[in-house]
């Protein structure tokens, strides 16, 4: 084509203001007809025949034949014009953005102002919804309605059921929903019945995710079958790192199950065995834990544990060398016990924390205890709440502590005991020392009574058996000696007891204190043996 005729001609209107700047434009080629190309200066088009008529406006289409794929239509105002436009170009759009705000690097920004529309999961978006999914289908496919709180918790890594008291039905459902939930860390299923069925699907769960570390079965009613089949699976999985069996009915027939989870699972750390009914088959608990090399927290609390099931305990304790922390809490471990676990704390060189609140540890049983305390260095926290401790006691814990130099306890709980006047000052003793915390009820008042001089006449000074009543008004005679007892050897001289007597406000004569002496000096070495006193007391306690 000539170059005048591609030339642009400035006094030609176009009416087509999106064409003026196209120069020759090439149309795709028509079937059976060469292609040919159109100028801008070109008025008549002449593709079929030279013979075509002028006044012919449809000529074009009408000799063109269809092509076999649909093209899109050419749009023109004047077909006289060469005013096409390219059939897959795609008209240009001009958009206009009015109150566009504009970016300010220098204005302060909030960039947690549209956290809420950034999905927190957004990497398990998929497998969440999936999961819902599929929980709904099993809902209907079961004709039950899906539960809101089980829908809000796919995609967490806590799953929690607890106090829902779910049918057999609706937990299928819920198994099958979380089967590939490897989110899933923590599962808790308190509160829900679970037979022999839908242990075996727990088990299922726990075999295929291997990320799931607590499991929290409390109120599920596992006692008998659950129970059996349940340990036989953990006897062999080593991914849980806690398990919570409380509250689960478990006996003396449950017991062989517990003890073998206890001896044979080489995962779990943390193990919750608390308001259960293990009592004297705590016998089997004990041998367990001397064989578990991987537990450091056991909780016995609410087992009815007394008698041989205590010493059971502390035997197992004895042999252990991994535990740390032990509750005991709300048992009755009593004198029996506590001699044992006296031994414990002797020996043990691993256990920091002992919980033995409610456990009728007594004045005796305490002063058992001391004797392991004393000598060991590793406990650092012990738990005697809510025990029948008298007030002289407290304080003779506290000097038995003062004069321990092994012992690393920096922290004692008494809560529920009212110690009295001479504990505070002992207190203070310790806190010079080293860091010492106690947590106890209330302090009794300073012994405002005036001392009186001794008369040889006087009934008091006559009958050392009403002495004695007197002294013991406000606490036992066994624990004010304690408290006398600054050596430590159990057992008081003449001088000492004067100095007992003079303390309570009880000035004695030296013919009176013959007579105490005599009473209270059984075996005639002249001296008050502090153990057999005890015995004495406990014996008149029973009778």
């Amino acid at each position: 084509m000539a170059m005048e005729e591609e030339q642009y001609d400035e006094g030609f209107d176009r009416e087509d203001s999106d064409l003026s700047l196209m120069a020759d434009v090439k149309l795709p080629p028509l079937p059976y007809s060469p292609s040919k190309t159109i100028s801008r200066k070109q008025t008549s088009l002449s593709l079929a025949s030279p013979n075509k008529k002028d006044d012919d406006k449809d000529a074009f289409s009408a000799i063109t034949p269809k092509p076999e794929t649909v093209s899109p239509p050419l749009e023109s105002r004047n077909l006289s014009r060469a005013s096409f436009r390219p059939p897959l170009r795609k008209r240009k759009t001009k958009f206009t953005f009015e109150n566009t705000p504009t970016f300010d690097p220098n204005e302060p920004y909030d960039f947690d102002e549209d956290d809420e529309d950034i999905p927190k999961t957004e990497r398990y978006a998929t497998q969440i919804e999936q999961s819902r999914a599929l929980y709904r289908k099993s809902c209907k496919r079961m004709g039950l309605i899906p539960i809101k709180k089980v829908l809000q918790q796919f995609g967490q890594t806590v799953f929690s059921i607890d106090d829902l008291q779910l049918s057999a039905r609706e937990l299928k459902t819920i198994f099958v929903s979380i089967a590939n939930g490897l989110d899933i860390l923590e599962l808790d299923l308190s509160g829900n019945k679970l037979g022999v069925k839908e242990v075996n699907y727990l088990c299922q769960i726990l075999k295929a995710n291997k990320h799931l570390s607590a499991l929290i079965m409390r109120k599920c009613n596992l006692h008998g079958s659950p129970m059996k089949n349940l340990a036989e699976f953990l006897s062999t999985s080593y991914t849980l790192r806690k398990l919570d069996l409380g509250d689960n009915n478990l006996d003396d027939n449950d017991a062989p199950h517990v003890a073998k989870v206890i001896e044979k699972n080489e995962s779990i750390g943390d193990l919750i065995l608390s308001q259960n009914k293990l009592g004297e088959s705590a016998i089997m608990i004990g041998h367990a834990i001397k064989e578990n090399e991987i537990m450091v927290s056991l909780d016995l609390s609410w087992n009815h544990i007394r008698g041989y099931g205590a010493i059971g305990v502390a035997q197992g304790l004895e042999k252990n060398t991994k535990l740390t922390t032990v509750n005991l809490a709300w048992n009755g471990f009593g004198f029996e016990g506590c001699i044992a676990l006296s031994r414990v704390l002797e020996s043990n060189s691993c256990l920091m924390s002992l919980d033995l609140a409610n456990n009728r540890v007594h004045p005796p049983a305490l002063f058992e205890l001391l004797k392991g305390l004393e000598k060991n260095k590793t406990l650092a926290s012990l738990r005697l709440a809510h025990n029948p401790i008298t007030a002289p006691m407290s304080t003779i814990v506290l000097n038995r502590l003062l004069h321990a130099k092994e012992s690393s306890l920096t922290e004692l709980d008494i809560e529920g005991v009212v110690v009295d006047k001479d504990f505070k000052s002992t207190l203070e003793e310790i806190q010079k020392i080293r860091m010492f915390i106690v947590r106890y009820d209330m302090a009794l008042p300073l012994n405002k009574a005036r001392v009186f001089k001794a008369d040889s006449k006087n009934i008091f000074n006559i009958d050392p058996v009403r002495i004695l009543f007197f002294m013991k008004e406000h606490l036992r005679t066994i624990d004010l000696f304690l408290k006398i007892d600054k050596d430590n050897d159990n057992s008081l001289t003449r001088e000492e007891m004067q100095f007992a007597f003079e303390l309570e406000g009880f000035p004695i004569s030296s013919a009176a204190l013959d007579s105490v002496m005599g009473y209270l000096d059984t075996n005639k070495d002249g001296s008050v043996d502090l153990l057999l006193q005890k015995m004495r007391e406990e014996n008149l306690a029973v009778n």
